[in-house]
């Protein structure tokens, strides 16, 4: 039976939500979850409440910017992020003019420690990698994410918070200050898995030398290594 961890957590840094539920639950394999998270919570603080603002669900490697989502459970007995993210009011982009990016791993319910922009245009409006901002001061901006990130995997959409996206390319109109958040995963189904059923299955018994299995385990490994590079997965 699979298990969905369920959190309510302040984006960016994983501070659980007060006033919310969490915990492992047991979910029926295949079937429909659907969630609902409240669009505030409100911490009674002194001298004035703390209010959370709903920001974004990931659910089952489904990632939205509404309250309710809707998707279907894995059928294997795997475990799954539920994580509602939630922004203290008042704390949303500010400043001149500009897109504030962050990368965001599907796999860790996290973000990513690196910019996911590949490219802007016009090149003037980011002054390049590592920054993960970019001006609309002087003018619209589309911004192209990075086809993958290593160890990350590869893009597979952005979700912003003001501004167009058509597949990597996020565009926002002048003048207009937006949070946008390129999602990044390993692929489903895993590409690399039967390059390394191979490299696991090679024995030594099955070559006429140690060297012969050296050479096939090394090249194995290497097939391996290429495949998990391409798609931006950790070396194994």
């Amino acid at each position: 039976m699979p298990t969905m961890m369920l959190s309510s957590r302040l984006f960016s840094n994983r501070t659980e939500i007060p006033n919310t539920g969490s915990g492992s639950i047991p979910v029926k394999p295949g079937g429909l979850v659907t969630l609902d998270a409240p669009k505030q919570v409100v911490e009674l603080t002194k001298p004035d409440p703390t209010k959370y603002d709903f920001l974004f669900w990931h659910a089952n490697r489904i990632v939205v910017g509404v309250p309710v989502v809707t998707f279907t459970a894995p059928s294997d007995d795997s475990k799954f992020f539920a994580t509602a993210w939630y922004q203290k009011e008042g704390t949303g982009v500010g400043g001149e003019p500009h897109v504030a990016t962050v990368a965001f791993s599907l796999d860790r319910d996290d973000v990513i420690a690196d910019t996911p922009i590949a490219a802007v245009t016009p090149a003037g409006a980011w002054t390049g990698p590592p920054s993960t901002v970019v001006s609309t001061t002087a003018g619209a901006v589309s911004i192209t994410a990075k086809a993958l990130i290593d160890g990350a995997g590869e893009f597979t959409a952005w979700l912003a918070f003001g501004g167009t996206a058509l597949s990597k390319v996020l565009s926002v109109a002048a003048k207009t200050s937006s949070l946008a958040i390129a999602v990044f995963g390993i692929p489903q189904p895993d590409p690399c898995a039967q390059l390394r059923l191979q490299r696991d299955n090679i024995e030594p018994g099955d070559f006429p030398t140690i060297e012969a299995y050296k050479r096939a385990l090394a090249a194995a490994i290497a097939r391996l290594h290429a495949c998990e590079k391409q798609h931006g997965e950790p070396l194994d």
